[in-house]
């Protein structure tokens, strides 16, 4: 499929495919033209980068990760490196933290917003 149908079936645009291919976390085939062709499997790739991207994940770190994933299941190879599981157990540390602090500044925008009801009232 050509990079239009995929931004459209994913949702994700073509200057951030495109971009996602100079990362090397995509890998179009090249047609004679020039035109690149996803495969359906792109399409997966595609969404789970984007995933991980908005959970807060950099590209390299996608990267040295992305040959490990196996599947729709998307489970770890278990030949993972010590240094890249390292790697991924200070990132894990990094996710759950951010998820903690947004936890709590939820928790305090719920409570403000049960402050200001109540005042309404």
């Amino acid at each position: 499929m050509k990079i239009s149908e995929l931004s459209q079936r994913t949702g994700i645009s073509s200057r951030s495919l495109r971009y996602y291919e100079q990362q090397g976390l995509l890998h179009p085939v090249r047609l004679p033209n020039g035109y690149r062709d996803y495969s359906e499997e792109s399409l997966v790739c595609a969404e789970r980068v984007r995933d991980l991207l908005r959970s807060g994940l950099g590209t390299e770190a996608i990267k040295d990760i992305g040959c490990c994933f196996t599947g729709a299941g998307e489970s770890l190879r278990a030949t993972v490196d010590t240094d890249l599981a390292a790697g991924l157990a200070r990132e894990l540390e990094n996710i759950q933290s951010r998820i903690e602090i947004l936890a709590r500044h939820r928790d305090a925008i719920r409570s403000h917003l049960a402050e200001a009801r109540l005042a309404a009232d």
